[in-house]
């Protein structure tokens, strides 16, 4: 038998909404309807701030069947932003949540290289979109 310890974050709900910025980043989330949640990041994500990425979504996600992941305003992704959402991966398991990962031309090159298997929920780009009606 396999014992293990797991946080459980109850939500602040004076916190949901409040941008909070890390570093050259800036993380914000809302609820779009009450089972889901979306965290808007814009800036540079990077080892300076990529546990900071991982909390928030963490602290902001209880309760939601369903996470969205809004980097289209993301400029830079180093390596320690990518190890970051493989830990939302497991996050947003852990809190049986299914999540989407949205992501501009910046984020989709690294992933191109990092996750060539697709692991991460990354949804269609409009091209792909386009060219399947």
């Amino acid at each position: 038998m396999t014992i293990s310890t797991s946080r459980i974050f109850r939500p602040d709900p004076e916190s949901v909404g409040k941008r909070e910025e890390h570093h050259r980043a800036a993380f914000e989330a809302h609820r779009d309807a009450p089972s889901t949640v979306t965290v808007v990041v814009e800036g540079e994500i990077d080892a300076s701030n990529s546990r900071e990425l991982a909390g928030y979504v963490q602290r902001h996600i209880t309760g939601a069947e369903h996470v969205v992941l809004d980097l289209r305003l993301v400029d830079f992704l180093a390596t320690a932003g990518f190890a970051a959402l493989h830990n939302i991966n497991v996050i947003c398991c852990g809190s049986d949540a299914t999540w989407e990962l949205q992501a501009g031309r910046q984020v989709r090159r690294v992933l191109a290289i990092c996750d060539p298997d697709g692991a991460l929920p990354l949804e269609k780009a409009p091209q792909q979109l386009t060219a399947a009606h």
